[in-house]
């Protein structure tokens, strides 16, 4: 029994990475992100809450926690855009964060 919960963690690991790759995919179609935006954002996701309350409730940090992976998720897909159509040199200058 053991085995097939953790069995279940891992096949709803894989399945939500791949969906937030999937959903980081069409919205950088949709809309164009400041990737460096969003890489100093994401961890204030699980900041700000800490700081703030004191007793938060497991489900909680867990819905904050998969928003954290997914802003994660997003940052780095925007960097794997960008070096892709411009280069890696252009990937590393962060004046040039545009997807044209």
């Amino acid at each position: 029994m053991k085995i097939l919960i953790q069995l279940a963690y891992i096949i709803f690991i894989i399945m939500f990475i791949l969906g937030s790759i999937c959903i980081s995919r069409k919205l950088m179609k949709k809309f164009n992100f400041n990737r460096w935006v969003i890489a100093f954002t994401a961890p204030l996701i699980l900041i700000i809450p800490s700081v703030f309350l004191k007793n938060i409730h497991p489900f909680i940090w867990g819905i904050l926690g998969g928003v954290f992976i997914v802003f994660c998720i997003l940052f780095f897909e925007i960097n794997t855009r960008i070096s892709e159509t411009k280069g890696t040199k252009t990937a590393m200058d962060y004046r040039k964060t545009k997807i044209n």
